[in-house]
């Protein structure tokens, strides 16, 4: 597509600019009747002591010279007008002076030491405007002094037509300009898409060659230097040097060079290495004339290598080498046509004016296709490895998901058995004493679970409740309960109140189990049938419940969490008892669940069944309780451990 566009543009522009440009020559401008040219070591104004040279065309090509070049140009005014425009066709010639011939007074002075606002005339290439009568034969001298290669086209215009050319030509060159401007963008464009880095160094290098091709034409410096004479005499072999680095960097890139011929890359590699060294150190120190020719010598080296890279990658069997070789073949064809034409060797028209730029546009178009290409061939590539790796992927994954449910199922038989174990740790109260009853009930989050809970007849007429709660859930817990059974068996046939057994607890885990900072809330309840009382005390556990027939009270927290601090002390509650009073310990999992809606079942809910069911059974009671909590968090899944005691005094006598 780009390619497509950019042809459709040259044919339109070739097909416009050769009609007008062609008939503003045939009608308002003429070349000198006589040229000769002549070298001089110093400077020279009595111009017949000079060794001149007869030329017959227009254009002249000197190459580098360190002397002074002097031109002599005899013509005669055909036209009309009385002001005719001198046009040297060369926009870097550092100092240009016009003479009259027998007047050793310069008539007019310019060239690119000289700010372009302070020019004759405001065009690309250096020019004078002449007072010419018509009919009038004059001879000029041109005296040139430049560090950059010498060469001319000369040709005299009227004024109007003059600058009618520089606009038909600014136009033509604004096209080509654009289409390679609008390349940049759009790979720019595709470079913040894909990520793929050889976008970008694209971009830049085809940028840094819009720039070199602006500053050969001289509309850098009109646009953009034309009063900073020093800048515009360095910035020429700044770009060609950004050029030549960005040109490289994109071969090795497109190329492959680094996989594909190692040799090449370490080539070029050792180039720019050369190249910045260049650049970046002695390069402002220089004088201007050694820059130029350094530039020149860099914009050589980088054609050459990356012709002769291309070659040898397409001659090994490199696919993208061949598209890149037609792409630099394309702009070295360009180049070569603008040469001939100013050395006289092809006339002058639009395709050897342009050769240039017809060559650059041409040479990036392919160059674009030739990273398409590229890109499409490492994307085929990466999608083959894909499938390659899921094929491999799916293998590993069959093995390791058989592997993992061998493992899975071994986990949930040893899950199985740790779940019953836990199980034989719960003491329920096998009692014949009709004057209590007892009803608990326990459900693991998982397989197992870190609550705890133990009935025990401590002696006649008396039994103790106690309910923990370790932090987590899961094996992690359930291991810390094993450690909080075997401690609590150790302790609870020792102590007569259960503030004395809860602090003990505490500073046996704080002394014994602080390394891997166990910490859980208990709660500890002995009822007493023979004294009527009920005593209590809990380590930061939630709020208890002993209900009577018309009250409610609750037996809340009487000092920290065990495992927490050091010397706790634990307050002791007494409440007295009475026929048909219900004593209820828990856990937090009976009250701390959610439902699908993020709804709490909460304390107060479970207040109120117990309120409404007092004269039901307690089994009934508690089954209730329970029934209710598997209907609100119906759907959602279970967030703790739950354990619910039941203790209903039946009789005091």
């Amino acid at each position: 597509m780009r390619i497509l566009l950019t042809v459709i543009l040259s044919g339109l522009l070739l097909s416009c600019s050769r009609l007008e440009i062609q008939k503003s020559i045939t009608d308002d401008s003429f070349v000198p009747q006589k040229i000769d040219y002549a070298i001089a070591t110093n400077l020279e104004t009595n111009f017949q002591k000079l060794r001149w040279t007869p030329i017959f065309k227009n254009n002249l090509s000197l190459g580098f010279q360190s002397e002074h070049v002097y031109l002599r140009i005899k013509a005669i005014n055909p036209t009309p007008v009385n002001k005719l425009i001198l046009d040297l066709g060369n926009p870097h010639l550092d100092m240009v002076r016009v003479y009259e011939e027998g007047n050793p007074e310069p008539l007019k002075e310019g060239g690119d030491f000289i700010a372009h606002s302070h020019w004759d005339a405001f065009s690309k290439s250096i020019a004078f405007e002449l007072d010419w009568k018509e009919n009038e034969t004059k001879t000029l001298i041109l005296e040139t002094k430049s560090s950059s290669n010498i060469s001319y086209l000369i040709r005299f215009y009227s004024k109007e037509t003059f600058y009618l050319k520089e606009n038909l030509e600014n136009t033509i060159l604004g096209f080509f300009y654009g289409t390679i401007f609008i390349m940049v963008i759009y790979n720019l464009f595709i470079f913040f898409i894909l990520k793929e880095k050889a976008y970008i160094t694209y971009s830049i290098s085809i940028f840094f060659n819009l720039m070199l091709q602006m500053y050969l034409n001289g509309i850098l410096n009109q646009i953009f230097t034309l009063d900073h004479p020093e800048i515009h005499n360095r910035i020429g072999s700044i770009i060609v040097t950004c050029s030549a680095l960005s040109g490289w960097t994109f071969a090795q890139q497109t190329l492959n060079l680094r996989e594909l011929n190692p040799w090449s890359h370490r080539l070029i590699q050792s180039l720019k290495v050369i190249v910045l060294f260049y650049i970046l150190i002695p390069y402002s120190y220089l004088p201007i004339d050694i820059a130029v020719r350094l530039g020149n010598l860099i914009a050589q080296v980088f054609v050459v290598s990356v012709l002769l890279v291309a070659i040898v990658n397409y001659s090994t069997g490199n696919k993208q080498a061949r598209l890149f070789l037609i792409g630099w073949g394309t702009l070295l064809f360009g180049i070569l046509m603008y040469t001939l034409m100013q050395n006289g060797i092809l006339p002058v028209n639009v395709f050897t004016i342009y050769g240039n730029q017809i060559g650059s546009t041409l040479e990036a178009a392919i160059l674009s296709l030739a990273l398409a290409n590229k890109i499409n061939e490492l994307k085929e590539e990466k999608s083959k490895t894909q499938a390659e790796a899921l094929v491999t992927l799916e293998e590993k994954v069959r093995e390791r998901t058989k592997t993992l449910d061998e493992s899975l199922n071994l986990i949930k038989k040893d899950l199985n058995v740790a779940k019953k174990i836990q199980k034989t740790l719960f003491s329920d109260i096998k009692t014949s004493d009709p004057r209590i009853h007892f009803h608990s009930f326990y459900q693991s989050m998982s397989e197992v679970g870190g609550d705890f809970y133990d009935l025990t007849q401590v002696k006649p007429d008396y039994y103790r409740i106690f309910v923990a709660d370790a932090t987590g859930h899961g094996i992690q817990a359930a291991l810390i309960t094993m450690a909080i059974k075997a401690e609590y068996e150790s302790l609870k046939m020792i102590y007569d109140h259960p503030d004395d057994l809860v602090f003990h607890m505490n500073q046996i885990f704080i002394n014994k189990y602080s390394n891997i900072q166990t910490i859980f809330t208990c709660s500890v309840c002995d009822i007493d049938l023979k004294n009527k009382m009920l005593f209590y005390a809990s380590a930061g556990h939630p709020d208890q419940i002993h209900q009577r027939i018309y009250d409610i009270k609750l037996l809340p927290r009487t000092g920290k969490i065990i495992g927490l601090m050091d010397h706790t002390q634990y307050r002791l509650i007494e409440h007295q008892i009475e026929e048909g009073d219900r004593i209820f310990l828990f856990t937090d999992g009976i009250f701390e669940q959610f439902n699908e809606e993020k709804e709490l079942f909460g304390e107060d809910r479970l207040y109120e069944i117990l309120k409404e069911n007092l004269k039901m059974s307690l089994d009934h009671t508690m089954a209730k309780v329970l029934s209710e909590l598997t209907s609100f968090t119906e759907g959602a899944a279970k967030q703790d451990d739950i354990t619910f005691i039941g203790c209903e005094i039946q009789s005091l006598s």
